[in-house]
């Protein structure tokens, strides 16, 4: 029985594994495949909503409840709201250690003891941290369900952060972290999210140095209290589908989570103020081991909630994120052959977002890409080169083929409701709202939309490579370059 749940669950990870965002990340995208489903013209997804039970615990804790008998499985996702957010400068990164230690043991159980516990009944479950909540998951047989939601409740209400993997945990982290200096996109991510960010928690995660110096404070005295302050059951919100009774599964989470105290208080919310000295600002992280330029450009963006996400999506589909199918990969890789792949893409956080261009080029090649990618952006904003017709619907052709692959399975269009619904304030249907709302704009529409929006002008770049065969270029210019040695 033991070897079935185990291959259960090793299927129900790979399935995992292939439903994350964004849709185009689900299979391999090539250029041949572009051409096949750009042939023909694909019908208007609809995505199908299950019946489900929304409960709200008397401590704040709300609960998206959906049956499925399908499969003897029951799966579990869910969010906390606040993240590393809810970071100080002195302690960043705590919110990656405390979720390390909460998946390590609890009060209850030892490393050991929980690691055996799961492994006896089929059990998953894996928290972790990111900018605005901490996420988590987990599945098991049905038959086990109970256990399952027990088992949630033991890691998320009774960590232990004073247990034997305690140095451990402190220690590999020290050494994951002195490691990211050798890599190039590891070193482009903090540059580039430090300096945007400032003096804002959405820049310490990626600053190395920052949380190399804060480790020893993180004591277990100090993990606990952050806990305290940032795991509070008024903040989750969590979804569970599967092969269950509705009204038994209800009374499972009662019992499990019922009496948990709310502490009261919500996530502290401190926006992003942009700082207009980014502005054309260019950083260049000398590596001298390194053998092309990795080169990320970007400016602050909107944060959740900016009312034109969807004509704003489409038209940077066109300009840079379609793949193969956008004028970027087209101008720079087709074209003039600086680089393999280019993408630019949007992150809508809580607090202030980012809108971004990622790209490798050969050293000597840096300037004159940084240029073209400009050149393009300003093409279409001043209406040179305006987004027509044919080219958008090849783009909503494409979307429409690979958006439903995102909602293959229920738990995942019921993450996603609930996440829309309850993070977000988005309304019930807002899965095939979206839908509707891509399927009819027009080009007019979307290059209004990313003309008002977009801002070449503003561009922070930041380059990591050999400066002796990056800087000429930009000297030759009179362009002013900040280079920054590593050791």
């Amino acid at each position: 029985m033991i070897q079935v749940k185990k291959k259960l669950l090793f299927v129900l990870c790979l399935l995992q594994l292939l439903l994350v965002n964004p849709v185009f990340a689900e299979v391999e995208f090539t250029p041949e495949l572009f051409t096949e489903l750009a042939g023909k013209v694909n019908e208007i997804p609809v995505i199908e909503t299950p019946e489900y039970k929304r409960i709200e615990l008397e401590n704040g804790m709300v609960v998206y409840l959906a049956e499925d008998h399908e499969l003897p499985v029951v799966e579990v996702v869910g969010y906390i709201k606040g993240g590393s957010s809810q970071e100080s400068q002195e302690l960043a990164g705590i919110s990656s250690v405390m979720a390390r230690m909460m998946n390590t043991g609890t009060k209850n159980y030892s490393e050991a003891a929980l690691s055996r516990y799961k492994e006896l009944n089929g059990l998953s479950f894996e928290l972790s941290s990111s900018l605005d909540y901490f996420s988590f998951s987990g599945n098991a047989l049905s038959s086990d369900q109970d256990k399952l939601i027990g088992l949630i409740a033991e890691i998320l209400r009774n960590p232990e952060f004073e247990g034997d993997y305690y140095n451990r945990i402190i220690q590999e982290y020290y050494q994951a972290l002195l490691q990211q200096y050798y890599y190039d996109f590891s070193l482009l991510n903090m540059f580039f999210a430090t300096t945007l960010y400032g003096d804002h928690p959405y820049g310490y995660s990626n600053n190395i140095g920052l949380i190399v110096a804060a480790l020893p404070r993180m004591t277990p005295a100090v993990l606990a209290d952050f806990y305290q302050q940032t795991i509070n059951p008024a903040n989750i919100v969590m979804a569970v589908s599967g092969d269950f009774d509705l009204d038994k599964m209800a009374i499972s989470i009662m019992m499990e989570f019922g009496d948990w105290e709310n502490k009261g208080g919500r996530p502290k919310e401190i926006k992003v103020t942009p700082d207009e000295a980014n502005h054309n600002r260019i950083i260049l992280v000398h590596k001298d081991d390194a053998t092309q330029a990795k080169m990320m450009l970007g400016y602050n963006f909107y944060a959740s909630g900016f009312e034109e996400e969807v004509p704003f999506l489409m038209a940077n589909l066109v300009f840079g994120s379609g793949d193969f199918s956008s004028r970027l990969m087209d101008k720079l890789r087709s074209e003039r052959g600086y680089v393999y792949g280019i993408h630019s893409g949007v992150t809508y956080n809580q607090q202030g977002g980012l809108y971004y261009i990622t790209t490798d080029v050969a050293p000597e090649k840096a300037y004159a890409t940084m240029n073209a990618i400009k050149a393009e952006m300003l093409a279409i904003k001043e209406g040179e080169a305006k987004i027509g017709e044919e080219e958008l619907f090849k783009i909503v052709n494409l979307y429409n083929a690979f958006y439903p692959k995102a909602y293959t399975t229920q738990i995942s269009v019921l993450k996603q409701l609930m996440y829309n619904q309850e993070i977000l304030g988005k309304g019930e249907d807002s899965i095939n709202a979206l839908i509707r709302e891509y399927n009819s704009l027009s080009a007019a529409r979307v290059q209004e939309v990313f003309a008002e929006h977009t801002f070449p002008e503003r561009f922070l770049t930041v380059i990591v490579g050999r400066k002796d065969h990056i800087l000429p270029a930009f000297e030759e210019h009179g362009l002013a370059v900040e280079v920054v040695e590593l050791f």
